[in-house]
C-alpha cells in the first residue's frame, strides 16, 4: 500500500485541477549548476505561469514557507503550497509578505483515513470517465468521424477548422451537432473536447 504522503500527494493534484492547474510533474528533481539540491512534489501550470507546489500533510510552519519561496525562486517558477492550514499567525503573514499562495486541504478530509481517501479519488475518476465516455445515440457518419479526428489531433479549436478546412463558425456548428447526437458533452475548455474525442474515436 502506497504511504500517506503519496496519498496526500493524489489528493493536492485533485484539488489542484478543480482549481485549474494542469499538474505537469511530481518529485521533480530541483538542479543548480548541475547538482540535485532539492525535491519539489509537484510542477503545475496556470494561465501561463508555472508553479511550484509543496505538499504538506499537516500545517505549515515559517520555515516550510521559507523553502517553498527558496525552491520556486531558484527553479525559476512561482511558489505554491498545498496545506491543512498555517501553524500560527507568523506563518500566515509570512506567506502573505512573500506572495505565496496556499491552497488548504478542506477541513472534512481531516476525518478520513488514507484508504477512504483513495476510495474518494477512485469515484471522482470513474464518475469523470464516465461523463468523458458518452454513448451516440447513433453510428457517426464519416463527416462526424472526421470532425472528431481533427479535435482530437489538434491542440487548439482554431488548428482543428484549419485541419478541416472550414471556419471555426462551421466547426462549432459541427460540434453542436455531436453534442445533440450525444457523442460529445464537454465542448470546454479544449483540452477536455480534445480528450473525449480521442477517447471517441476509440471505441469507434
Amino acid at each position: 500500500m502506497a504511504s500517506k504522503g503519496l496519498w496526500v500527494e493524489m489528493l493536492a493534484q485533485l484539488i489542484l485541477e478543480l482549481e485549474g492547474y494542469t499538474v505537469e510533474k511530481t518529485r521533480h528533481s530541483l538542479i543548480v549548476d548541475g547538482r540535485p539540491i532539492a525535491e519539489i512534489d509537484l510542477v503545475a501550470k496556470k494561465d501561463g505561469e508555472t508553479y511550484y507546489v509543496e505538499v504538506k500533510s499537516g500545517k505549515i510552519s515559517v520555515t516550510d514557507i521559507r523553502q517553498a519561496y527558496t525552491n520556486a525562486k531558484l527553479a525559476g517558477g512561482k511558489p505554491l503550497i498545498v496545506a491543512r492550514g498555517f501553524s500560527d499567525e507568523a506563518a500566515r503573514i509570512t506567506a502573505r509578505e512573500l506572495g505565496i499562495e496556499v491552497l488548504l486541504i478542506p477541513d472534512y478530509f481531516h476525518l478520513i483515513d488514507t484508504e477512504e481517501i483513495m476510495q474518494i479519488v477512485e469515484e471522482t475518476v470513474y464518475l469523470t470517465l464516465e461523463k468523458l465516455f458518452p454513448t451516440p445515440t447513433s453510428p457517426l457518419s464519416e463527416e462526424e468521424l472526421e470532425t472528431v479526428r481533427a479535435l482530437a489531433n489538434s491542440n487548439t479549436f482554431e488548428e482543428a477548422a484549419d485541419k478541416l478546412g472550414v471556419s471555426k463558425q462551421e466547426l462549432g456548428q459541427r460540434i453542436s451537432k455531436l453534442k445533440e447526437k450525444g457523442a460529445i458533452t464537454k465542448t470546454s475548455p479544449y483540452r477536455l473536447l480534445r480528450l473525449q474525442s480521442k477517447l471517441l474515436l476509440l471505441s469507434q
